[in-house]
């Protein structure tokens, strides 16, 4: 009888072990920055890979198909320009930094995941433009004259940008997160 259970621990510690490893490559694989100095994180890089199972298990995991290389870009933020994690108790300014693809989108997500609520989203059907082909957004609880766009009131949020593709896969977005005021 012990055996038994010796055995039976020993291969359900073997399982609980593979599937908390898969879980980790599932949610780390494949994430690089999008470019020097940005807080973009993006995964379009590895889609076109050979070895992108676990890239796009994680679009899967969270219910969602992965975007078809050269279709769709996408990018995600957790911090801003500086480095400090997006909290709903400061108010933020996305600026574009240079020339802007056809289409482009930019969410808040209420949560670290991406599953989580989009709080609200604004994108280059929507935005106000300033003459000179500029946008920006600002990011707040409460509302803000202007393109903005609401975060939860209190915990951390994520920016997620999607826009078809300019360039290489993987390239920064054409925006900059800055960090304006806090309470």
């Amino acid at each position: 009888m012990r055996r038994f259970i010796w055995a039976t621990s020993y291969i359900a510690g073997g399982v609980a072990a593979g599937a908390l490893s898969a879980y980790v490559m599932i949610q780390s694989a494949g994430v690089e920055p999008a470019g020097a100095g940005v807080p973009w994180l993006s995964r379009a890089a590895a889609l076109s890979e050979p070895d992108d199972f676990y890239v796009r298990a994680h679009y899967l995991l969270e219910g969602r198909l992965p975007p078809a290389p050269g279709q769709l870009t996408e990018a995600t933020a957790e911090t801003d320009n500086d480095g400090q994690p997006l909290t709903g108790s400061c108010l933020y300014r996305i600026v574009s930094t240079g020339p802007l693809p056809a289409w482009w989108s930019i969410s808040i997500i209420g949560g670290a995941s991406e599953t989580a609520p989009l709080q609200s989203t604004a994108s280059s059907d929507t935005a106000i433009r300033q003459p000179d082909g500029t946008a920006e957004i600002l990011v707040y609880p409460s509302p803000r004259p202007g393109n903005w766009l609401k975060s939860p009131a209190t915990q951390r949020f994520t920016i997620l940008y999607s826009a078809l593709p300019r360039g290489p896969a993987g390239e920064a977005p054409a925006f900059a997160i800055k960090r304006e005021a806090c309470l």
